[in-house]
């Protein structure tokens, strides 16, 4: 399997091995029943574990960068959320998502704390992968809603108002809760549905279609 995606991809078969040890690592591929690597699907209950996680580090960091914040950081969360009213008009999902996790991460990075900033993401990207594995359907206004949330963190942020952006990314993150409840009160598809099997013993076997 190394091989066969270093070949693909015109690289070594070294850095290949990383990759994959890493994304191993991070949750995001495993094992199963000795047939090779498979991208791991998350479960409803992650999904929302990842969210109550979130909510617990980010006010901390809103905080922090509503301080800490420089000119430069400031504008390009603004790119950011722009970036993700374009790809709302165009109802680009995958983009809107992209940029999403862009606005979060730059939050973090504003708040001059990269590791927490670096764990905001990454759960960022793992219910970005549940919702797309799943083809879940974002409705325009729920992202709209998403968007007004952010330009409103950002507004508290230029104010310089610590307390006004804790409190926006608290309800911030407790309406995302909200709006993607109704997902889960749509059936799942099938673990049969969603894999698909590429090879057989040196495989990496997909659950579901990652597009980000």
């Amino acid at each position: 399997m190394e091989e066969q995606l270093a070949a693909t991809l015109n690289v070594s078969r070294t850095p290949v091995r990383e990759a994959l040890a890493l994304l191993e690592h991070e949750g995001f591929i495993g094992p199963r029943n000795g047939r090779g690597l498979y991208v791991r699907a998350v479960t409803p209950i992650e999904f929302m574990e990842m969210f109550i996680a979130n909510e617990a580090v980010e006010p901390y960091l809103a905080r922090r960068a509503a301080i800490m914040a420089t000119p430069k950081q400031l504008s390009a969360i603004e790119d950011a959320i722009n970036a993700a009213k374009e790809c709302w008009v165009r109802l680009d999902t995958a983009g809107f998502l992209r940029a999403s996790r862009e606005f979060h991460r730059l939050v973090g990075d504003a708040a001059g704390n990269r590791p927490l900033a670096e764990f905001v993401v990454q759960n960022e990207e793992r219910t970005d992968m549940y919702l797309i594995n799943y083809g879940k359907v974002i409705k325009q206004e729920t992202m709209a809603a998403s968007l007004n949330e952010h330009r409103s963190i950002l507004s508290a942020l230029q104010s310089r108002d610590p307390e006004a952006a804790e409190r926006l990314v608290i309800y911030h993150a407790q309406s995302l809760r909200e709006r993607f409840t109704v997902l889960f009160s749509e059936e799942q598809p099938s673990e049969e549905a969603i894999r698909e099997e590429i090879v057989d013993e040196s495989t990496v076997e997909v659950e579901g279609e990652v597009a980000l």
